[in-house]
């Protein structure tokens, strides 16, 4: 079983999918997706020996190798030609998976599907996407041990766009796909963090506009928590 952030990734793997696990870890992410049927092969990668080690060693677990190939290498550049269809990049900033994806130009082909879960820098991450051409197609929050976490589905169109400030730091909210607990509570984080810095820079003499703008809109999202509250 997965806990709620790697189900969250999990959910928008396509059915029949080629799938692509960047920054492995264990494998825990490809070897439920294989052991669900959701997915005909797999293919695992990690910078380090040690945790592709671990993966294999989970397939072999599983009666899953023969599903799985493995790769030591540095992001996806050398993943190119294998067919996949889906990739994960999990449990990275979101300036380093945006530096994944830019080093990678067969990820930009249309209909190859990118599944991302940025742990810090996400408006970093959303506003690459945009300037290279990616459109995000939705937006999921989950929570795991008291922490929430975002992941932005993308795929290439070619169509370029720059991010207003609000919209890489907060995401558009018509990609938002289910406007639950965890939702609201990303947003009540986002907030508290926006508050401490608009005091900090009152306090020190600086500018606040654009924090100001961000909390305006951060409340106006959190308008429709009501339901969700306790």
């Amino acid at each position: 079983m997965l806990d709620a952030r790697l189900g969250s990734a999990a959910k928008f793997v396509r059915q029949g999918a080629i799938f692509a696990d960047i920054g492995t870890d264990h494998a825990h992410l490809p070897l439920f997706l294989l052991s669900e049927g959701r997915i005909e092969r797999a293919v695992c990668s990690d910078i380090n020996e040690g945790p592709l080690c671990s993966a294999e060693q989970n397939a072999a677990a599983a009666g899953l190798s023969e599903k799985i190939d493995f790769h030591l290498t540095d992001g996806a550049l050398s993943l190119a030609g294998l067919g996949i269809t889906d990739v994960a990049v999990c449990g990275m900033g979101g300036e380093l998976i945006a530096d994944i994806i830019d080093r990678a130009p067969w990820l930009r082909t249309r209909g190859v599907r990118l599944i991302l879960q940025p742990m810090t820098r996400a408006g970093e991450l959303r506003s690459y996407l945009g300037a290279a051409g990616f459109s995000v197609m939705a937006e999921d929050y989950s929570e795991a041990q008291g922490k929430y976490y975002v992941t932005v589905v993308a795929e290439y169109t070619g169509e370029r766009r720059t991010l207003t400030e609000t919209e890489a730091y907060l995401g558009r909210e018509a990609s938002v796909t289910d406007k639950n607990g965890a939702y609201f509570g990303y947003l009540s984080s986002l907030a508290v963090a926006c508050r401490r810095r608009i005091l900090g820079r009152r306090a020190g003499g600086r500018d606040t506009e654009r924090d100001e703008t961000i909390l305006k809109e951060l409340e106006k999202r959190l308008e429709g928590r009501t339901e969700y509250d306790g």
